[in-house]
């Protein structure tokens, strides 16, 4: 639920640019900003953290009349601020509240006051209505009926940013992933196409890797039977040869 920062630099340690990342945990009333805002409305406005500065600057300068507003500083900032959307960000809040199924009696209560799922229900809100980057979610559709589902997939295709999403909920990923990392005998394997892609892949990864494992037997096999052979015979040149192979597949075999 709270911003971070990932800054690249370059080779002279000098800072290049910054990654904003938000983070759904299951667990909203750990972020102190979360808990501390005074209603719901606030709590997911102050994700747009950026547009509400910008906001209060505009605000300082308007107050400074004639010279304030018609300052370069002045100017740059409503830009920026009509380019961030700011001019429509209680109407984003409001859409997003919404969709997310928060009712609208529950806009004007404390966060704290709501229950476990709807705190979670709010605080996806709130990332949604950041957009940064790297938006993170911790089994997002929990706590979600089905018209908030949709809502929430929907949106998730929409936006720009980058999504890393754990879930069990299939449809879920069918509906919005492009890519899907399995971790499997420790090892990370990343899949294109959403969950049925992967399931398709994975079910054909695992037959190949049982044909080769039986490929693999026969040959251990039959390696087997030939050092047996030349044991017999007493052809120990022979038999160390295929010996030296036999360790060789057994160093390659396939699980």
């Amino acid at each position: 639920q709270a911003e971070d920062g990932i800054r690249d630099r370059d080779v002279t340690g000098v800072q290049t640019c910054a990654l904003p990342i938000w983070l759904l945990s299951q667990e909203a009333n750990r972020d102190a900003a979360f808990a501390a805002a005074p209603d719901v409305l606030t709590a997911v406005r102050s994700g747009a953290a950026e547009v509400e500065r910008i906001e209060r600057r505009l605000g300082e300068l308007e107050g400074l009349g004639a010279s304030g507003v018609g300052s370069p500083e002045y100017a740059s900032l409503r830009e920026r601020f009509e380019a961030l959307g700011g001019y429509h960000l209680d109407q984003r809040v409001a859409e997003t509240l919404a969709g997310l199924g928060v009712p609208r009696a529950d806009w004007s209560r404390p966060p704290l006051r709501l229950s476990g799922g709807e705190q979670t229900r709010v605080a996806l809100a709130r990332l949604i209505v950041a957009d940064p980057d790297l938006l993170m979610l911790d089994e997002p559709t929990n706590h979600l009926d089905l018209g908030a589902l949709e809502w929430l997939e929907a949106a998730m295709v929409r936006r720009d940013g980058a999504l890393l999403v754990a879930s069990h909920d299939r449809a879920f990923l069918d509906g919005v992933v492009t890519r899907i990392w399995e971790l499997r005998d420790r090892r990370l394997t990343a899949f294109r196409g959403a969950y049925t892609q992967w399931l398709v892949q994975r079910e054909e990864a695992d037959a190949r890797q049982r044909r080769d494992a039986e490929r693999m037997a026969g040959r251990i096999e039959r390696e087997e039977a030939l050092v047996q052979r030349y044991r017999s015979h007493r052809k120990h040149v022979k038999m160390h040869e295929h010996e030296r192979r036999l360790e060789a597949l057994k160093a390659e075999r396939v699980d």
